[in-house]
């Protein structure tokens, strides 16, 4: 099967390149940045450096290609304008591209951040999203993707099969995110800041790219959209309680109160309703960061 991958350069990109070459895929990279050598290097994978906004890039990177795995996100801080209009329209492009080379699937890698803060209840994909109520990942993250949500459902009543994966915070070995910053200020021995009433089920990369094996040219996944997240819930004070003790820290714990990053939490019955999917990984994130800790020793 030859796949697309756009976003190739990116954390879950080029892991995901890796992971469908070893899998026996002919792999087709796009990003903006060059993928890093071990991906571009692997047997079957080519990369084509360009953007989505750039029409006939798209069009070549298309060729030939029977599934897209579009991750492809830009992140533009201070200029909304500019992520609504790259993002959404780029996505747009995207769409109109396969759809025209009779493309066999595109796979949308979208949020759990569409649906605003959850509480500790979990979630279905039948639930209201209301990105406008959180602020993870910009003020305009989560519109932007439910945005992009609905137009990759929209082109599969056209004729193209699409399926929508909600990921919920991916975390792996040296990419702890939030977490990484607890553990540079616990062992700065500065106030170690969480927000009270954040956490939710973070799913670690190897679950994710699972996930996009299963997903990619399966039938059962055309038309769906799907949470994907892992099967702990994690609460993140206690995260950073946790970091200072393990850290022998003397940080205290400020808890920040701020509802629009408050708890997303998600159930993934859907995703093993259809496919069978559950994560492999069972609480791991505490083991991540004792690891990180002792490597920085």
């Amino acid at each position: 099967m030859n796949v697309l991958v756009t976003g190739g350069a990116g954390y879950v990109g080029s892991c995901l390149v890796n992971a469908l070459c070893r899998a026996g895929y002919s792999v087709r990279a796009l990003d903006l940045r060059p993928v890093r050598a071990d991906c571009a290097a692997g047997p079957g994978c080519e990369f084509i450096r360009g953007s989505l906004v750039d029409a006939g890039i798209v069009v070549q990177a298309m060729q030939r290609v029977e599934v897209v795995c579009h991750l492809a996100w830009g992140f533009y801080p201070g200029d909304e304008r500019r992520e609504l209009q790259e993002n959404i329209l780029g996505t747009l492009d995207l769409l109109q591209t396969a759809l025209r080379a009779n493309v066999q699937q595109v796979i949308f890698a979208s949020t759990a951040v569409v649906y605003g803060p959850t509480g500790p209840a979990h979630v279905g994909e039948e639930y209201p999203c209301h990105p406008e109520r959180g602020v993870i990942g910009g003020p305009v993250y989560g519109i932007a993707k439910l945005a992009c949500e609905k137009l990759c459902l929209a082109y599969g009543r056209r004729g193209l099969p699409t399926t929508v994966l909600r990921m919920h915070g991916v975390f792996s070995a040296g990419r702890l995110g939030q977490f990484g910053q607890m553990i540079e200020q616990a062992l700065a021995g500065e106030p170690v800041r969480a927000i009270r009433g954040a956490g939710g089920e973070y799913v670690h990369l190897d679950d994710v790219l699972r996930a996009f094996l299963l997903l990619s040219g399966n039938p059962k996944a055309y038309g769906q959209v799907f949470n994907l997240a892992g099967s702990h819930t994690y609460n993140e004070p206690e995260l950073a309680r946790y970091i200072v003790e393990t850290a022998r820290s003397e940080s205290r714990v400020e808890l920040v109160e701020d509802p629009a990053q408050e708890m997303v939490s998600v159930s993934i019955d859907k995703l093993d309703r259809t496919l069978g999917y559950r994560p492999e990984r069972g609480e791991y994130l505490t083991g991540l960061i004792r690891d990180d800790l002792s490597d920085r020793r």
